[in-house]
């Protein structure tokens, strides 16, 4: 009798980890090539006046030669990912 008083539980609703879920790497290149562009501009800035950069927690600093470095290469990652992102289909 006790069986006959309980209704069968309903099926469990599907979670955001249960199911497959894909990542929409157009958004994550758009969201990129604005951070390195960000970047890209701060680091050459530092170059231009030339200010060393200390590195958080240490006695260390970064060069602004390397800021320069620095800057090229994460304007080429801008370039790149700008392309993924907002130009290639």
């Amino acid at each position: 009798m006790a069986a006959e008083q309980f209704e069968p539980m309903p099926p469990k609703a599907s979670s955001c980890y249960q199911r497959h879920m894909r990542i929409n790497w157009r958004e994550v290149c758009k969201f990129l090539s604005g951070a390195f562009f960000v970047n890209a501009g701060i680091l050459f800035y530092f170059y231009l006046i030339d200010t060393p950069v200390p590195i958080l927690g240490t006695d260390f600093v970064i060069s602004p030669e390397v800021n320069g470095l620095r800057s090229i290469a994460h304007f080429a990652f801008f370039l790149i990912t700008f392309c993924l992102g907002f130009i290639r289909k």
